[in-house]
């Protein structure tokens, strides 16, 4: 490989949520203690156990070589690099810096969207597993939950349950729907037959959906993200969407996002939304470090980190299929989340999801239980780390944690 995926960082005291679990507002820090002679292995939270690009951190360096950080705009390079960067990775075609506009992170940029389209109270359509960052916004703006679980097929693909879906929207009289594409915690990459019977539905009872899309560059194995809003003239219309380089660059620390919103009237009505409290100001070095990850060199790092990835995903899946009984999950066809259902392993033990992730965590494997994501008896794990630090966490997953008589 060219690039360094095989070295553990030290991510401790670097400001890390992910390796220090210091307490905030936001993210549950997951409950355990780990003994003595166990190294912690952050396997938690969304972000990567890999530097990010390094003409990224060139880039930065040499901005911050220039010692002025003064007031600024974004100019033509920033828009020009997200317009050359969907067109090369996804195929979108006519997209102006008019659509465009940046966002303090894909959450803020979500609750600006619903606070736009939905009244206060006003129920809101989400599938589950649910992203636990959609729940907490919800819940935090005071909007109704209303989940259409998704379903597996004969061939184990979750599948959106569109007569589900339908039923609540007209027995909720709902409006508004909060999607992912590619999906978290599943790590489903829809396919465009899915995205057009969707919006088919949603224009039919005049729903709007805000499509949170920060996982769009971790496509995997062949399959390949289609924008919602490029599926038909009605998706382009009732699609507010929401994308950023920090998934895929590892770059949420920085805080830096955009949306891409077609239609006029809504664009306008959420600029002027964020416009109130001038929170949602871009900083100099993320529209930096965006400009460079889209170009030639991010784009090599991203692909080479995307055959780490299914490296990592192929390896998991089938250790656990081997070595955990009782443990099921779905194969991720993106992003480098896997979620495991525990529920038959738990009964059969007598161990809660708590419990379990406690066990986990006391021999330094530190993952997160699923109820943040509607998941009963579920686990979430992050894979996005160096193959021989992520075989030994299996290891002691095997050894330690899934030996319980």
């Amino acid at each position: 490989m060219k690039f360094d995926f095989e070295t553990m960082p030290d991510r401790r005291g670097k400001d890390s949520i992910a390796a220090d679990m210091n307490e905030n507002d936001f993210w549950p820090i997951p409950r355990g203690i780990t003994k003595p002679g166990f190294d912690k292995i952050p396997m938690w939270i969304a972000d990567m156990n890999f530097p990010t690009a390094p003409a990224v951190t060139e880039a930065l360096i040499e901005r911050i070589g220039h010692p002025v950080y003064g007031y600024f705009v974004p100019g033509d390079e920033y828009y020009d690099a997200i317009i050359r960067w969907q067109k090369q990775s996804h195929g979108v075609e006519c997209l102006a810096q008019s659509d465009i506009g940046y966002e303090n992170g894909v959450l803020g940029g979500v609750t600006s969207a619903l606070r736009v389209l939905c009244s206060d109270g006003e129920p809101v359509l989400v599938h589950s597993p649910t992203y636990s960052g959609f729940t907490t916004q919800l819940e935090r703006n005071g909007f109704r939950i209303v989940l259409s679980p998704l379903k597996q097929d004969e061939g184990g693909i979750c599948r959106m349950d569109f007569a589900d879906m339908e039923s609540k929207i007209k027995k909720f009289q709902i409006h508004t729907a909060l999607f992912c594409s590619p999906h978290n915690p599943s790590g489903r990459v829809w396919e465009q037959w899915e995205l057009e019977k969707m919006i088919e539905l949603f224009e039919a009872n005049d729903v709007f959906v805000i499509s949170d899309e920060i996982w769009s560059d971790l496509a995997l194995f062949g399959n390949r993200h289609i924008p919602l809003q490029s599926v038909s003239d009605a998706a382009r219309e009732r699609t507010v969407a929401f994308y950023s380089p920090s998934k895929t660059f590892n770059l949420a620390g920085l805080v830096g996002s955009y949306h891409i919103i077609y239609n006029r009237y809504l664009r306008e009505r959420i600029r002027q939304y964020e416009s109130l409290s001038h929170y949602n100001e871009m900083n100099v070095l993320s529209m930096r470090a965006l400009v460079e990850a889209y170009r030639t060199q991010g784009r090599l790092w991203m692909e080479e980190l995307k055959r780490v990835l299914e490296r990592n995903i192929l390896y998991a899946c089938d250790f656990i299929q081997t070595n955990f009984e009782g443990v099921s999950f779905f194969r991720p066809q993106g992003t480098y989340i896997l979620l495991l259902d525990c529920m038959e392993w738990c009964r059969k033990h007598g161990k809660t999801a708590e419990e379990l992730q406690e066990a986990g965590i006391a021999v330094g494997v530190v993952w997160r239980e699923g109820s943040a994501f509607h998941v009963p008896y579920g686990i979430r794990m992050n894979l996005a780390l160096p193959y021989g630090k992520l075989a030994e966490a299996f290891e002691r997953l095997k050894k330690y944690v899934f030996t319980a008589k």
